[in-house]
């Protein structure tokens, strides 16, 4: 199967609703559509655009980046192209875009969904955990308690982005609506210093709370973190093409993964398969549902059917197709051949 034209345009990512976090706002953002057709009649597609409230390349240079790469695609095959990728000097998001698309190609050829492309035997739905973000405590106790009765099994709380006083309050309202059975995770986005994060966690009592995602700005300050708190602290890998040094700096056991961060749904199993003791969530970055789409597949894709994984995104992003939106806490994973219909 060899490739015989590679381009990328623009696309737009428009939200339904802006979302505040400890990073700052979260907004409308560009992004691009990488295309790769063959000379058999295939054509793949991937996504990719920058990630909101991290640090990296803007769209500007990905995209050229990208262009860069599709100039020189035609008439590799899609196999040599996949295994050049690592020597071809892509950035992190770059790489997300091409790779998707060349997956997308492959998994089109072997007649099966991304997932199974990824790991045979995959699971056709994902659990999900339920995003919050709502700042007055009485709405985050409504939307905890509006998603947990939709079947969510876990529920992620944006905090960071009020004073301290207010996020506690607005933790304790998430956690008495979320109940026992259904497990509390806090994302800071490093918004925290140490001494905040010990005393929220005090206040709130740490029996509460599943994780703490990115409590402050220091990666070395996690594990003293988690033994002063008693809470287990998650690392949100950084757009990085070396994820393993990213892990073994900050020394915790659960990681948080964009596959964009890391360079594709290809890095994330290989993650699992070389790190068998992680604890890996992935997470969409808000995208667009090719993208959106990608995530879930990798989740599928890893060995742990029973971790909720960051994908319940798609109800921000306008005219999201219905089939990767949440559904009894799970999304469902494309069952279509490749990654997302063409």
């Amino acid at each position: 199967m060899q490739i015989s034209e590679a381009d990328s345009t623009t696309i737009d990512i428009r939200l339904t609703e802006s979302l505040a976090t400890g990073a700052g706002g979260v907004g409308d953002r560009g992004g691009l559509q990488v295309r790769i057709s063959t000379d058999d009649g295939l054509l793949g597609r991937g996504e990719t655009a920058p990630i909101p409230g991290v640090v990296g390349p803007g769209l500007e240079a990905i995209a050229v980046e990208i262009d860069s790469w599709c100039a020189s695609a035609p008439s590799l095959s899609v196999a040599d192209a996949i295994a050049g990728l690592d020597a071809a000097g892509l950035g992190p998001l770059s790489r997300f875009g091409v790779h998707t698309a060349l997956a997308d190609l492959e998994s089109q050829a072997a007649g099966v969904p991304a997932a199974q492309w990824l790991r045979a035997g995959a699971p056709g739905t994902v659990p999900s955990n339920g995003l919050v973000a709502e700042a007055n405590p009485g709405a985050v106790h409504a939307r905890t308690a509006e998603l947990v009765g939709t079947g969510m099994q876990a529920i992620k709380l944006k905090v960071g982005a009020a004073d301290p006083a207010q996020d506690v309050t607005r933790i304790i309202a998430a956690s008495e609506a979320a109940g026992p059975d259904v497990s509390l995770r806090l994302d800071a986005n490093r918004a925290w210093d140490a001494a905040t994060v010990e005393r929220v966690i005090g206040r709130v009592g740490r029996h509460r709370i599943d994780f703490i995602e990115d409590p402050t700005a220091s990666v070395a300050e996690y594990v003293p973190l988690q033994d002063s708190t008693g809470v287990a602290v998650a690392l949100d890998l950084p757009i990085t093409n070396d994820p393993a040094a990213a892990i073994a700096e900050a020394g915790v056991g659960i990681v948080v993964v964009k596959p964009a961060a890391i360079g594709g749904i290809d890095r994330v199993i290989d993650l699992a398969r070389s790190h068998s003791d992680l604890r890996i969530v992935v997470s969409s970055s808000i995208d667009r549902e090719v993208a959106l789409a990608a995530a879930i597949h990798a989740a599928a894709g890893l060995p742990d059917d029973d971790e909720a994984h960051g994908l319940a995104t798609g109800s921000l992003v306008r005219n999201m197709p219905i089939e990767l939106l949440p559904r009894g806490g799970h999304v469902h994973v494309p069952a279509m051949n490749g990654v997302w219909m063409v």
